[in-house]
Formats: C-alpha cells, structure tokens, sequence
C-alpha cells in the first residue's frame, strides 16, 4: 500500500479527532444600516441517505429564507461544492428544487463530488468525469444570468484526463467586491483498488488553454487593470471547494487540497496583480467550521474561512458587509433549526 492510499484509509479517523467552532448566539432580527449580508451553504450531499440530506438541505433553505423574512438584509446565497453525493441526475433534480426554494439569488460552485455520476449500490458510473455538464446544464439559468461574468460558454479539450471538461468559473462584481467563484476539481478516477468511485478529492490547477488556473489569470490581469483606475482598489473574495491549505495541517494537501507546489505557483499568481485586495477564501469540503490563512506567512492576511457541512447539522453561514466599503464584517454559523 502507497503512502497516498495510507492517508485515504487514515482521513476519517484523522478529521473526526477535530471539533468545530461554537455557532454564534446572535441570530439577526433586522436589517441593518449600512450592510447587507450573503449566506453560504456547503457540502448538501444529495444523495447521502445515512446523513438526511435532502431533510438538512430544506431546513437549512428554511432557515435563510426565515432571516429574509425577518428583514435580515441577504443578497445573496453561494453553494460552495457537493451539492451532490454522486452527481446522479435523480440527486441534481433534488438539490436544484430545493435550493429554487431559496427567496434570494443563489449561486453554485461544482465539488469533487459533483464530478463523476456514480450508483455505488449497483456499482454504476459513467467512463470518464462528465457531470460538469450535468452542473452547467441544471444552472444553466443562473450562470448565463446578466450579473454572471467570464462563465465559459462551453467544454474545452483536457489535455490530462483526454476528455472535455467544462470548468465552472465566473464571478460577480458588487460594489467594490469581486466575488470570483473557481473549479479547481479534480477530473481523475478515485482509487479503485481500495474500492473509490467518482473523481479523486484532489484540487489541480488545469493549467491549460481553458482550464481554471489560466481562467483565473486572465480574469485577474483584467480586474487588476480596473482596480489600477480607482482611488480604492478592487476586493478580491474567492468561493470554492477545496481549502488552499488543509486544517488541520496533518491531513495530506497533496491529496485531498492543493500540494504545496500548485498552492504555491496560486500564491505567485496573486502576487503579480498589485493593483488588487485580495481578502481570502470561503471553501468547504472538509466538513468543519475554521478560520485561518491559505498561505501562512507567506501571505499573513489571506483568510481561508472553511464554512460547515449542511448536511451534519443544517448549517449555513452568515457573511456581513459592509455596504459602503465592502469591507467583510462578520461570519456567522447558523442552522436551519430543523433537524
């Protein structure tokens, strides 16, 4: 057995030893003055059975909608990967009904789990990773939306896996605040010989015409030309999956996040755009509530905010900012209160 295969074996054991943050007591009753707010859900699983899933997506859509109800200023709602837990269409049919539920514009960002159909009961798959199409298909609605920027507009060829891929990346300018929403996912089969379906949980960088990594450099050396024209620079704010750096750092980056050499050649990349804020990451994947840095001393100030899983506990997270500057002021976890 591999080192790698090890650590796959080990994770679970690794990841349950590590308690979560206390969920905040202060639930907004109001809008306030001179903010607004956007929610993120993460890692529904659609399709988990042993979890509930579709019963903790539906409370935790309840709960947010509840705080609109109550005047809670939400813009917005980002999904931040594994809507699903096999990318089958039944489970994608489900999760897309739910979240249409939600009274606020709500926007996906595909996870390892959303990449490779599978049926682990009648041990079903499909031959290679085509569910990024399944995902441009069911949001399609949303990602060719008039607030939606840069969104490929179709497959391109990848060169690593010999397949067409549909890199699911955009983002939304509010403001001062660039919120730029990245796949990073990994298209390769999962360890078969230890019994894994679907893609590996791994983050690559597709460093190739029409894949993530050049997207993301293109985008910025855009961004950062504007930001260059304006008294107050443009905020850069990242959503998805995978956590630049694992917390904790026991867990193999090389695995299941960036290894040290791709979130190196990322923290170079940021490096080049002068012009630009760049205030962190809200990620999941990793089923915790966590705040951190992505690059360390590296680069101190770089939050990497891990947000909770919806389906242990119903959970979302509540963003406060600032409505004149943009400046983020608070995260909040919360719960839908349902099961």
């Amino acid at each position: 057995m591999s080192p790698q295969q090890l650590c796959i074996l080990l994770l679970c054991a690794v990841v349950g030893a590590w308690c979560s943050r206390p969920i905040s007591s202060s639930l907004p009753s109001s809008s306030s003055s001179g903010v607004y707010n956007f929610a993120i859900l993460s890692d529904i699983h659609i399709g988990d059975g042993s979890a509930n899933a579709t019963l903790k997506a539906k409370a935790a859509v309840k709960g947010i909608n509840a705080l609109v109800t109550n005047g809670t200023n939400i813009k917005m709602v980002f999904i931040t990967g594994d809507l699903t837990n096999s990318a089958l269409e039944a489970q994608w049919e489900i999760v897309t009904s739910i979240l249409n539920d939600l009274k606020v514009p709500y926007y996906p960002i595909i996870g390892n789990h959303d990449m490779w159909s599978y049926n682990e009961t009648s041990h079903w798959e499909t031959e290679a990773a085509y569910s990024d199409q399944l995902f441009a298909s069911y949001y399609s609605h949303i990602l060719n939306g008039p607030e939606i920027q840069a969104y490929p507009p179709s497959t391109v060829y990848n060169p690593q896996q010999k397949i067409q891929s549909w890199f699911q990346n955009y983002y939304i300018r509010m403001g001062n605040n660039v919120y730029v929403c990245l796949d990073w996912n990994s298209r390769e089969h999962a360890v078969s010989q230890l019994g894994y379906m679907g893609a590996m949980p791994t983050a690559e960088l597709h460093d190739f015409e029409g894949g993530t990594f050049q997207w993301l450099h293109t985008q910025l050396t855009y961004l950062d030309a504007l930001s260059a024209k304006q008294t107050t620079p443009l905020r850069i704010i990242m959503f998805q999956h995978h956590p630049f750096r694992t917390t904790p750092e026991i867990i193999p980056g090389f695995i299941y996040a960036f290894s040290e050499e791709k979130r190196l050649k990322i923290l170079s990349e940021l490096a080049q755009h002068t012009h630009l804020d760049f205030w962190g990451s809200f990620v999941g994947h990793f089923h915790m509530w966590w705040n951190g840095t992505a690059f360390g001393d590296l680069r101190p100030s770089f939050i990497q905010w891990e947000t909770d899983a919806c389906k242990n506990d119903d959970a979302f997270t509540l963003v406060t900012v600032d409505d004149t500057t943009g400046a983020i002021k608070n995260m909040q976890k919360m719960t839908g209160g349902g099961i």
